[in-house]
């Protein structure tokens, strides 16, 4: 059998193969990479992590997903809940006053984002609606309504807000480090005032889209914290540069409320913060 996916991270506890059913399997899907946790809802503890490169993007996810199934010994349909991230940049947010399903489909349509199979997600008063592929749509179909899809902006905004509204006031802002962009979130206390997604080829274009959204929303790049999450080393070039012009530059602490098993913990926490905060967003 051809293979589609290549092992990157493989960290993982002991699973009981006979309380699968009690588990919780996660999956996030960007068509560079497909990343899972198994989440034991009695424990409340993640008992593993694997992340797999895609090493074509051209094919389709229902075979990705038969490949992960037959490499991992599981079928989906054995948990007790599965949960699909789609990890994207096709999606827009607006306020919830001004949506309905009718218009759900122009917001995408204007940003010239596919809307054959058009999903909304929750975030308080905000909307979040996206595409779902097709080949992805129907494996959801197939598994009659077993997968509960989001948006991984939805998962990443939601924790942010809940985490940081009850900390001290202040303008906080987010990256979250994909392949070839990232994603950028600012937070006034808990309201979310900024959100947009940034491709970068140096990492001079990098700093430029930060220090350019700071400029328009008269932020003090001097004073803000901006706290790095997603795919990224402390030491990396892009850090230290950006560590030049922006004073206050942190990585994001993992929850003490979130609970994980010991043979994950050589993973870095902000690698996966998506991942990992997927069960807190219901």
């Amino acid at each position: 059998m051809t293979s589609y996916l290549r092992p990157y991270i493989q960290e993982s506890a002991r699973i009981d193969e006979k309380s699968i059913d009690k588990y919780v399997l996660t999956i996030q899907y960007s068509l560079n990479g497909l990343s899972f946790t198994i989440f034991d809802e009695t424990e409340r503890k993640h008992l593993c992590l694997k992340h797999y490169t895609i090493t074509d993007k051209d094919i389709p996810f229902s075979s990705l997903l038969t490949e992960l199934q037959e490499r991992e010994l599981w079928q989906i349909d054995d948990f007790n809940k599965v949960k699909l991230i789609i990890d994207d940049t096709h999606n827009t947010l607006i306020p919830k006053d001004f949506y309905s399903e009718e218009s759900a489909c122009k917001y995408l349509e204007t940003l010239q984002i596919p809307s054959n199979n058009i999903a909304t997600d929750y975030i308080g008063s905000i909307c979040n609606i996206y595409s779902v592929a097709d080949d992805v749509a129907e494996v959801c179909k197939s598994h009659r309504g077993n997968i509960v899809i989001r948006h991984a902006s939805t998962i990443f905004i939601n924790k942010l807000i809940n985490e940081f509204s009850e900390r001290q006031a202040e303008t906080r802002a987010f990256v979250n480090v994909k392949n070839n962009y990232f994603e950028l979130a600012i937070l006034d206390n808990d309201k979310l005032i900024f959100h947009n997604y940034f491709n970068f080829n140096t990492k001079e274009d990098f700093l430029y889209f930060i220090l350019f959204t700071f400029e328009q929303l008269k932020i003090d790049n001097e004073s803000i914290p901006l706290y790095f999450i997603g795919f990224i080393e402390n030491n990396s070039s892009i850090i230290n540069l950006c560590s030049r012009y922006i004073r206050n530059i942190r990585f994001i602490n993992r929850d003490n409320n979130l609970k994980i098993a010991f043979e994950l913990n050589s993973i870095p926490y902000y690698y996966h913060y998506t991942l990992y905060n997927s069960v807190s967003c219901e």
